[in-house]
């Protein structure tokens, strides 16, 4: 049987449903350590920050180790074999500095932001070393006006992108997102798309699930609709369990399926 080489998961709503308890499936740990076994890597592909996806994973108590975090919906960290976690300084600093010269770009977006934050109890504004972020508002209706809002503002500078999950937003450059930062590990590890299976169950999965970067994108039967359809548009599996229960199904469901 042929594996994959490279698993993508996202963390949240993916691998941990919002009321579990957090901790790995039986189903999904033997998947994990048959795709080790193979040889497999595996990447936690997440809108956490580094600190947050760690100690999301150390409560999860998995079989194995992810090999690399990609946080924040774009950066990359790899494990060694220590158990430290490294940048992979080369694409993280021009990231930085991308968004760094994007946002001091933006002055008038963010005065628009704040001004409509100002005036809407719903709408809160989260920041990171001093610079606005993102969002979180108080529901999900507010966040689909916000967003329209904000699609309003980006007809002026298109560079100016976010990524949304439930009831949070985070501002990012166009070019950055969870498909990318993917696309960018597999190019480092010299993978193609046809060796890596992507789960996800949020908006700010759909990147790494329209087939681009993973030839073989899936999702938990727990996934919102706008991600089943980019997924089975691209030929993915809809997974008849929630997140980890429907990751491992559409894992099997892959090998079952692949090419040897």
């Amino acid at each position: 049987m042929s594996h994959f080489r490279l698993l993508s998961t996202d963390f949240d709503g993916t691998l941990i449903s919002h009321f579990s308890d957090g901790l790995c499936t039986p189903d999904f740990a033997a998947v994990l350590v048959e795709h080790k076994k193979a040889g497999g890597l595996w990447a936690v592909n997440t809108g956490r920050s580094l600190w947050h996806a760690i100690e999301g994973v150390e409560k999860f108590q998995p079989p194995v180790q992810p090999d690399f975090f990609l946080t924040n919906e774009r950066e990359i960290f790899h494990r060694t074999p220590d158990g430290r976690w490294v940048p992979e300084h080369g694409w993280n600093e021009t990231c930085y500095q991308r968004h760094d010269d994007l946002y001091a770009r933006s002055t008038h977006i963010f005065d628009r932001i704040r001004l409509l934050a100002e005036g809407h109890p719903g709408i809160n504004l989260s920041e990171e070393n001093g610079q606005v972020a993102g969002v979180i508002t108080s529901d999900e209706q507010v966040m689909h006006d916000f967003v329209a809002f904000l699609e309003s503002e980006r007809l002026k500078q298109p560079e100016f992108s976010y990524q949304r999950n439930t009831i949070y937003l985070r501002f990012a450059h166009s070019d950055y997102h969870k498909g990318s930062a993917l696309g960018e590990l597999c190019r480092i590890l010299q993978i193609s798309a046809s060796d890596v299976l992507a789960a996800g169950d949020h908006f700010n999965d759909i990147p790494m699930l329209d087939g681009l970067y993973a030839e073989h994108p899936c999702c938990p039967s727990n996934a919102i609709p706008e991600v089943r359809e980019i997924v089975q548009k691209a030929g993915g599996h809809l997974a008849s369990k929630p997140a980890a229960e429907g990751v491992a199904e559409s894992w099997h469901f892959f090998q079952a399926n692949r090419e040897p």
